[in-house]
This record gives C-alpha cells, sequence and structure tokens, in this order.
C-alpha cells in the first residue's frame, strides 16, 4: 500500500488498513483510481464492502458477493438492508449508503461491515427472535423485483425481518408470499399468503405436496391457483384472492412530479432485446429496487410489459396497462401465471399484443400504447391484507440508512 496516499480512496484505505479497530474488521483492501473495496471474513472472504462513485455525487458504500453463492447470499440477507444499483462498471452494488463524501466513506464502510458480519453471525448461532423476524421463502436467485415485493411487504406491514426459510434456528412455520412459488412447496407446516402457481402441477409434484402436513392457506393469486390445489390436493383454499403486489400503494407512494411517459418494463430475459434498438421509450429495468421500479410504473400514462408484476404493479396504481406476450420467448409456465391473475379482473378487457422477440426492437410503442386499458378489479383488497397470518412484530427492525429511503 505504499502508493495508495497518491489515490483519494487510496488514502482511506491506508487509513483503514493501519487503525486496528478496522484492520481487523477485514481481511484485505484493494483500490484503484474509481473504486475500493474491503472483503470480510466471512464465508471464506467472498464478501465485500464496495465503494464506488454515485451519479448523485459522492459515493455508493455497499455489498457484494465474489460468487454465485456469496451473491445470493447477499440478496437474501440484504433484501430490507440495502437498495438494488449498478456500479458504472455495470456490477451490481447492494447500496447501503449513497451521496456519500470522501470523508464519510470510512464511517461507511466500517457501518455496512459490521451490519453485513452481525447478521452473519446471528445466523450462525440461529439467534432468530419469534417476535422480531418470519421465515420466508422468496425466489432470490436473479435479480427481479416482483420476486422481492414479498419481504419488503411483509417487512412494511409487520416490521419483521424477513429471513429466508433454509437457515437455522427459525420458527417451524414458514411464509410463502408473492411470486409463483407455491408449486415449489417441499416442506410441512407453510402459511400460503397470496402466492401462486407456475402451471398445473405434474403428477410428480402431486404426490410429493399430498404428503404435506400443516400447510394452511390464507389467500392466493387467482382462480386457476384456487382449482388446480383443490382438484389435485384436495387442500381447503379460502375465497380470498390477489397478488399481495396489488397492495404495494400502501407503502410505496408515487412521486409528486409523474413523468407521464410510457414506460415499457420487459421481463428480465427481454430487456437486452428491447433495449438493442435504442427504442424512444422509457424502459423500467426489473432489476432494481421494488420501490424504484413501482415509482416509475406509478407515474406513467401506460405500461407495456411482458413481466407480470410489471402488469400487477400498473394496476395497483390505476396506469393502463398492456401486455407484451413473446411468443418465441414464454416465460416458465406460458400464460398460466398470467391467466391466474386475470381471473381477478375483468378478463374480456385484458389487453394483450403477441409479437416475436426479433421485433422487440422495432415495435412501434406509441401506436400499442393506444391499446392500453384498466381492467376493473374483481376482488376485495381488504379481505387480502386482513388475511396476512403474520402479527406486528414487538420491536419493529430498523433497516435503513437515513439516505436510502422507500421499500
Amino acid at each position: 500500500m505504499n502508493n495508495l496516499d497518491s489515490r483519494p480512496l487510496g488514502r482511506v484505505v491506508a487509513q483503514m488498513a493501519n487503525r486496528t479497530e478496522t484492520k481487523d474488521l477485514f481481511t484485505r483492501f484493494d483500490v484503484s483510481n474509481e473504486a475500493m473495496s474491503a472483503r470480510l471474513p466471512i464465508l471464506g472472504s467472498s464478501v465485500s464492502i464496495r465503494v464506488v462513485p454515485d451519479v448523485l455525487g459522492g459515493f455508493i458504500v455497499g455489498v457484494v458477493g465474489l460468487n454465485s453463492a456469496s451473491t445470493r447470499w447477499v440478496h437474501d440477507t440484504l433484501v430490507i438492508y440495502s437498495t438494488v444499483l449498478f456500479a458504472p462498471d455495470g456490477k451490481e452494488i447492494q447500496a447501503i449508503s449513497r451521496s456519500v463524501s470522501l470523508e464519510g466513506v470510512e464511517a461507511a464502510v466500517v457501518d455496512a461491515a459490521r451490519l453485513v458480519v452481525s447478521l452473519r453471525k446471528q445466523e450462525e448461532a440461529g439467534a432468530f427472535s419469534g417476535g422480531d423476524t418470519v421465515s420466508m421463502y422468496w425466489s432470490s436467485g436473479t435479480l427481479n423485483f416482483g420476486d422481492w415485493i414479498g419481504p419488503h411487504l411483509i417487512h412494511s406491514y409487520t416490521g419483521r425481518q424477513p429471513v429466508q426459510s433454509n437457515r437455522i434456528g427459525l420458527p417451524s412455520r414458514t411464509l410463502y408470499s408473492v411470486g409463483s412459488i407455491l408449486g415449489w412447496i417441499k416442506r410441512n407446516n407453510v402459511d400460503v399468503w397470496g402466492s401462486g402457481l407456475i402451471k398445473a402441477l405434474t403428477p410428480d409434484e402431486i404426490e410429493t405436496r399430498a404428503k404435506l402436513t400443516g400447510v394452511k392457506i390464507h389467500a392466493v393469486r387467482g382462480r386457476l391457483t384456487k382449482a388446480e390445489l383443490i382438484n389435485t390436493l384436495g387442500w381447503d383454499v379460502p375465497d380470498v384472492f390477489g397478488d399481495p403486489g396489488l397492495l404495494l400503494p400502501d407503502f410505496v407512494k408515487p412521486d409528486d412530479s409523474l413523468h407521464g411517459d410510457v414506460v415499457c418494463v420487459p421481463h428480465y430475459v427481454h430487456r437486452s432485446a428491447v433495449l438493442s434498438g435504442n427504442p424512444k421509450i422509457r424502459v423500467s429495468d426489473v432489476r432494481l429496487q421494488v420501490s424504484h421500479v413501482a415509482k416509475e410504473i406509478a407515474g406513467a400514462s401506460v405500461v407495456i410489459s411482458s413481466s407480470l408484476h410489471g402488469l400487477i404493479v400498473a394496476q395497483a396504481y390505476g396506469v393502463p396497462w398492456v401486455w407484451l406476450d413473446v411468443e418465441d420467448q414464454q416465460l416458465t409456465g406460458g400464460d398460466f401465471k398470467f391467466n391466474d391473475f386475470f381471473s381477478c379482473l375483468d378478463s374480456s378487457k385484458v389487453s394483450r399484443v403477441t409479437v416475436r422477440k426479433e421485433s422487440l426492437s422495432t415495435l412501434d410503442f406509441d401506436k400499442i400504447a393506444r391499446m392500453a386499458s384498466l381492467p376493473k378489479l374483481n376482488i376485495d383488497l381488504q379481505l387480502l391484507r386482513d388475511s396476512l397470518p403474520v402479527r406486528p412484530a414487538s420491536q419493529p427492525v430498523q433497516f435503513r440508512s437515513s439516505n436510502l429511503s422507500g421499500v
């Protein structure tokens, strides 16, 4: 580190490396002209605190995983503690603080490190209080705001810390919420609140799930899911419907100045094809934070989406929408999850445009936008709210730095 003093972040690293109280918190420092990182003594030093320039000024201080396993761990563990951003080099970073001055970088790095290490120690000890945490399952392998609505909503409603259900020391019951994850249940003692199936169950899936005990359905996404569960498994499913993403307006309020643009919300598998032609349309990135995508959708005049949760969130905020069905690159399960959601609407008013992947870069989005509709919602959202089977925390978890906000 002899030459670090010539670089602003290098001076920060040099100071930290020479202080006992910070040196013992990290296993390695790396620095360049634009960024620095400090590895933590957890998961084989495969988790790092990273500092990169912020487009808002100053620096972003966040957390990154250095391999696929640690990246997934970061996604799971920091789901309510960080904001998903992309650094100037295009790499994702789970931001803990933004717009940090150079003088404040060291303190912000130490704070982030202590948060992450404390969460790892909590996990290693299985120290999950039944009154302040909630065992949940959500899909987290890929950055997708729709998959992360569930833990964010549960935290917002209850103040509890969502913890992925495979951690040791959690209460016996686990909550399945937002997403097409109901078909993935392979454990006993599960509460289901608003989940859906991604497709009809296969004979093997039926055989496995028929043996489960302690599964209680409080609400499902739609009527197709209900019919499948009753007809194949004989489960008791109440007449309480709706994807909990419809409840986002309870916590994420639209910005005061709505942009009023047409917004395309491509599923992440369609994103590059849409962007390849640089269309003159606002494209919302579903890899970003729940609140960011929700506000972008809420401020739109029309939403055109191949992402189911792009449509669900548009419906939640009263924004007319069009389902962009990419017929030669359909999502897993085809139309099932879409029609499941549409069963909660006046489905005769659903606007659907079928296209091929090769045409995504050249679509006339203005023409498609003129086909948008806002079907009537035919379910009672208050029933959905009231069916949430998780009580408020005894002491709500405080989870964000003051300069990060929103669900």
